[in-house]
Parts: structure tokens; C-alpha cells; sequence
């Protein structure tokens, strides 16, 4: 079977080609999904993290479409500072995605963004232009005023690269 012929029979799946000649197909990697009877975290509509045992049920599936689903401890409180702090730079000025931006005159005014930097700190640019997902603030004021409003939990969430628990 040509390469061709394999993609037309099953699609772009990801694939290895082995030191025999052999295809073999990857698996698609998605977002970790517990075994049945597995712990996982979940964030509980009264903000604390809660455990669960995975027994593929509509509660554990809705949960998981929503993104409610963590491996740790740690990766569930780091969602729930985040959300935290989503919530924070909304209440201090903030605006999120790009709706209030096209009111503003003119429309390519420069506004106000948080970065984190990588090294444990959040840092701020002045840019023309946002996205769907930005949260964007009209003036620096407003942007510190968010900053200075986070706890250091909420500040090492938004901050955290992907290093070790």
C-alpha cells in the first residue's frame, strides 16, 4: 500500500514509519481523561476543589466538556486562581474580547494588556488590536489597579509555565 493510498483509507491520522517498512499509527493525544474509578480534581460551584472517582457518569462527562477535569490538586487550584483572577481584571476595568473595543475612537486606539513574563511576574504593553479571548484595559491606571488587586496565588497562576508542581 502507497502512503497515498493508506491517507485516502484512513484519513490524517498521525503516523510512524517503522524500521521495518510497517505504518503504524499513532494515537491522538487530548486532554488526560481518568480510567474508570480513578481520582481526579474538580472545581465546585462554591470555588472549593473537591476529589471524585471517575465512573463515567453524565456528571463526571459534563464536567469534563467543561474543562472541569484535573489530574492534581495543584492543576485544579491553579485553574481556580485563574478564574479568580479573570473575574478581578473584569471587576477593576477590564473588557474582554472585542466587542467594546470597535466602540472605542477610533478603533485602532492602543490599549492595555497583561503578560506574564516567565520568571514569576506579570508585565504590561500598551498594543493596538485584541482577540475573542483578550482581556483589555483603556488605561494604564485601570490596567495597575487589576495587578495590585491579585493575591501572590493568583499572580503565580496566570505566571505559571509549565514547570514542576
Amino acid at each position: 500500500m502507497t502512503l497515498k493510498e493508506f491517507f485516502e483509507q484512513n484519513g490524517e491520522k498521525p503516523i510512524e514509519i517503522q524500521d521495518d517498512g510497517t505504518i503504524k499509527v499513532l494515537e491522538e493525544k487530548g486532554p488526560w481523561k481518568p480510567e474508570c474509578e480513578e481520582k481526579y480534581y474538580t472545581i465546585y460551584g462554591c470555588g472549593s476543589v473537591e476529589t471524585f472517582k471517575w465512573v463515567d457518569c453524565l456528571m463526571d462527562d459534563l464536567r469534563k466538556e467543561m474543562g472541569n477535569v484535573f489530574q492534581t490538586k495543584a492543576e485544579a487550584n491553579r485553574a481556580l486562581h485563574r478564574l479568580k483572577a479573570r473575574k478581578k481584571f473584569l471587576d477593576t476595568g477590564g473588557h474582554e474580547g472585542v466587542e467594546r473595543y470597535f466602540d472605542l475612537q477610533p478603533p485602532t486606539k492602543p490599549v492595555w494588556h497583561i503578560y506574564p513574563t516567565g520568571y514569576g511576574c506579570l508585565r504590561t504593553e500598551k498594543k493596538s488590536g485584541v482577540t475573542a479571548f483578550d482581556i483589555w484595559f483603556e488605561s494604564e491606571d485601570d490596567v495597575q489597579k487589576a495587578i495590585d488587586s491579585l493575591t501572590d496565588d493568583e499572580k503565580a497562576a496566570l505566571c505559571w509555565m509549565g514547570e514542576n508542581e
